[in-house]
């Protein structure tokens, strides 16, 4: 009993400490004096600070109420310094709501926001100073949520700074023995120190006097000063007490995660780059041990084209190595969908803004908040000369635990990397003491490296670092009970991770995030769009290049823009699909332009190439070319002018052989040639007849010579017999292409998720046969269309068999209906029998296990295959 009884003694003791030390903060800002002359003009537009100043502006007071989704209110603020504040630091107090920057004399000086409601005007004021502040607000927090906004009165008030480094002190000590909720999205409750540990004990005694000793009730700025420094002085033995030789060291690194698109669209975050960074800058300017690293050149790009006067600050404090550059990448790119070439140019396109720009290399793939890590990323970012890999995201897997924090990864050529996953897991810290003693206690190779990573500052929608978490670093890097707080560049800490690490473990293969798997199917069209530019571009570029010898252009201007576009939309919320509409709005119309110009530029090297042909012979000639680095014996699809359906045709071959033509219900000529390499053949259409027999085709079957495909009465697929090998492919007594649509209600996050027990109510399988009939016969390919109607959705889907070929295709359009929380997938049970299977990624292959034998396997319920 009587230690229940200290117990709560204690816990009212900090309940106590608690509460006073917030009744301190309260003090820093001294004699707040309300500005009067505050004025507001609201706008559904961006507007530049020049054309703002230009609004209707309408006199406002405390309490004022604004904002509609998406809009923002610009407030014009002017007022004297009082006499009264002379030789004081004079700060601005506002809080408009929203989102918001501060602009003095024409620049952007500083964000204000939830995190942030002060901004220092004067370090040293004379009084009587006249100043006219602009402050843009969107009306939308910092996570996109929109509400009606009420306007707190703006004040002035003396700071004190005595006051404030008592309270930083009090709030430091105290949150090493206070507990917190854990990391990002966690309800995890952590402890700070021990309860039984002797300096937590210490630290709890000397809080409680030191609280005692602030005079609360004389609260002049003189009797204010007093109080702190008596504070102070009662906590200087807590702070004399030196971090053990081995305790860990945390390698600080200011940050800030801006999300280029997710719940604001892409013309929003051009915004939060302003505030962030302004903020960024204004802690430079008053700590200058403090560094900030930001990754993503692309919203470098935004900056300097939309507040050029904050690049120029940048760019400057990147001299001073105060701001550092990081991560290789045009944007922090989702790493599953996107294909290799793609990976490649994110890390090209990366590396050359920041030397082009600032005249530095990068040293690290930085990727904190992406859906996985595909296996071909360390031979890309080892040939690019990127050596280490940095990201926590695999610690919100949903089974297991990944046993490394620092380890080398191996990729699917053997090349390693040296990685790192952030034990803190978070990539929002705000090194809270708490967080970080867990942290350190859950780093699995505390064993053989003396140190690990945290990223501090708000982000997903950005902000950056607060004075508050510079202040914890300056009390935290030598203090008993506590791991060592250690300002650190990327740079700095891999190489000394490496250096000073002993016998880190080797993860082979992908790193596949247990979670999130709906990313991979999420907004089709986006993922579609995303495809077709890829291989346009790639087929593009393959062209003009090959047509540079004979004189031809490449366009690489306008191709590097198109390139920049699609890397864009690769970024970590826009291709997985877990944005808001407005950014797929944007994005469709993205991916149309880039079509359009790509395309045009491509029509126009298709041309040139063309012209280089010899094309002379009989009938009407077309060029075929293949863009693949490998020979194709394949349909080869073109329209040509002229040619009716029901008319025989062949096809002239540069080998003197003739192949037949069949002109299809679209009106276009199909044949079955075979190409080079990365180069072409030329057939020559005419009228003619080859000896060669039909694809047979009737609503219940399709065959060639290699393949005899049944259907049932359903329209079902029962039968594909392999003619060669003398076996048939599909599972016995199960039917393949079955349509099935199950309910689709993950947990959370529907954008993002789909959940394993979806495979636990399938809904409808196959629906309604509405039609079966062939569309189309011929020698080179028959086609069986079928129409079915599955819940309020119509699938139409072309079976086609080819001569000569044992690859059967399926055409699918589906006339989606007003579906809510289902998922539509499509079986094939096959007669194999493998205990993995092997699907396409970037660059090459993966083998992943078709049983569910341990949680790991079953984890994978669904993955990414590129094409195959």
């Amino acid at each position: 009993m009587a230690t229940e009884g200290v117990k709560r003694l204690e816990q009212l003791h900090l309940t106590k400490i608690s509460n006073r030390i917030d009744e301190i903060g309260g003090y820093i800002w001294h004699n707040p004096i309300e500005i009067q002359d505050v004025a507001m003009a609201e706008t559904k537009e961006h507007l530049p600070l020049s054309t703002a100043k230009k609004l209707n502006y309408k006199s406002v007071k405390g309490g004022q109420r604004w904002g509609q989704p998406w809009t923002t209110a610009w407030f014009r603020l002017r007022f004297t310094v009082p006499a009264s504040f002379r030789g004081e630091t004079v700060s601005l107090l506002f809080r408009p709501n929203g989102e918001c920057i501060i602009f003095r004399d024409g620049k952007p000086v500083q964000g204000l926001d939830v995190n942030r409601k002060d901004y220092v005007l004067l370090d040293k004021a004379r009084g009587g100073e006249r100043i006219e502040l602009y402050v843009e607000a969107g009306a939308n927090d910092t996570f996109g949520e929109f509400e009606v906004r009420t306007m707190e009165a703006p004040k002035v008030a003396a700071f004190l700074p005595e006051v404030w480094e008592a309270w930083q002190d009090l709030r430091a000590v105290e949150g090493v023995v206070k507990s917190r909720q854990g990391e990002h999205w966690s309800t995890e409750i952590l402890p700070g120190l021990p309860e039984d540990d002797t300096r937590r004990a210490k630290i709890i005694f000397d809080l409680n006097k030191a609280v005692d000793l602030f005079d609360y009730q004389d609260i002049s700025a003189e009797a204010l000063r007093k109080s702190a420094r008596r504070v102070r002085r009662a906590l200087k033995d807590i702070y004399v007490c030196r971090a053990n030789a081995s305790d860990q060291t945390i390698a600080c690194m200011g940050h800030a995660h801006i999300d280029v698109a997710w719940l604001w669209p892409l013309a929003e975050t051009v915004r939060k780059c302003g505030r962030t960074f302004s903020n960024v800058l204004e802690i430079m300017d008053r700590y200058p041990d403090f560094q900030f690293c930001q990754s993503q050149p692309h919203l470098y790009e935004f900056t300097r084209d939309r507040y050029p006067t904050l690049y120029k600050r940048i760019k400057e404090k990147i001299k001073k190595g105060q701001w550092i550059p990081t991560g290789c990448a045009w944007v922090e790119m989702d790493c599953n969908v996107t294909s290799g070439e793609s990976l490649v140019r994110q890390v090209l396109f990366g590396t050359r803004f920041f030397r082009k720009e600032f005249n530095r290399e990068t040293v690290c793939l930085w990727l904190p908040d992406v859906f996985g890590y595909s296996a071909a990323l360390p031979q890309i970012l080892k040939r690019s000369g990127i050596d280490n890999f940095l990201t926590q995201k695999i610690s919100w897997s949903q089974f297991t635990t990944f046993p490394h924090h620092s380890f080398y990864w191996e990729g699917i050529d053997g090349t390693t990397v040296l990685s790192h996953f952030l034990p803190a897991n978070d990539y929002n810290s705000d090194l809270d003491p708490a967080r970080m003693l867990a942290a350190a206690r859950r780093y699995s190779q505390k064993d053989r490296s003396p140190m690990h990573a945290c990223l501090y500052g708000y982000g997903d929608g950005g902000g950056g670092p607060t004075k508050d978490m510079v202040e914890r670093i300056r009390r935290f890097d030598d203090f008993e009970g506590m791991p060592k707080y250690k300002t650190m560049t990327p740079r700095d800490f891999f190489a000394r991770l490496e250096a000073e690490s002993t016998d880190l473990p080797v993860w082979v293969g992908e790193l596949y995030l247990e979670l999130h798997r709906g990313t991979l199917t999420t907004q089709a069209r986006n993922k579609k769009f995303n495809r077709q530019c890829e291989f346009l571009l790639r087929e593009t570029e393959a062209l003009s290049a090959m047509n540079l010898p004979a004189g031809g252009r490449y366009r690489q201007k306008e191709l590097n823009e198109a390139w920049k576009t699609v890397l864009l939309n690769q970024f970590h919320d826009i291709i997985p699909g877990s944005s808001i509409d407005q950014v797929y709005r944007d994005s469709d119309q993205q991916y149309a332009e880039v079509l359009d110009s790509v395309g045009t530029i491509q029509d126009a090297a298709l041309a040139d190439y063309a012209k280089k042909v010899d094309t002379r012979g009989e009938g009407l000639p077309v060029v075929a070319f293949n863009s693949l680095s490998w020979q194709r014996d394949d349909t080869v699809t073109a329209e040509v002018k002229g040619l009716r359906k029901g008319t025989n045709y062949v096809a002239g071959a540069s080998d003197g052989s003739e192949i037949p033509v069949q002109v299809g219900s679209d009106g276009k000529a199909r044949f079955n040639g075979q190409l080079p390499s990365f180069g072409h053949s030329v057939f020559h259409i005419r009228r003619g007849k080859a000896d060669v027999a039909a694809v047979k085709a009737t609503p219940r079957l399709l065959e060639n010579d290699l393949l005899r495909v049944r259907f049932d009465k359903n329209g079902r697929l029962v039968s594909v017999f392999d003619k060669k090998a003398k076996r048939e492919a599909i599972a016995p007594g199960a039917t393949a292409n079955q349509f099935i649509l199950f309910e689709d209600k993950p947990a959370a996050w529907d954008a993002w998720d789909i959940d394993i027990f979806y495979n636990d109510k399938p809904l409808i399988t196959d629906g309604k046969l509405l039609s079966a009939e062939v569309v189309e016969a011929g020698p080179v390919r028959s086609v069986v269309r079928f129409r079915r109607e599955l819940s309020k959705s119509i699938i139409i889907q072309d079976v086609i068999l080819t001569a000569g070929s044992a690859r059967l295709d399926f055409a699918t359009t589906i006339e989606w209906g007003d579906e809510k929380n289902v998922l539509l997938k499509v079986a094939f049970p096959l007669n194999v029998r493998s205990d993995n299977a092997r699907y396409e990624i970037q660059f090459g292959n993966v083998e992943r296990p078709t049983h569910w034998n341990t949680p790991q396997d079953f984890a994978r319920f669904e993955v990414v295959g590129h094409k195959w």
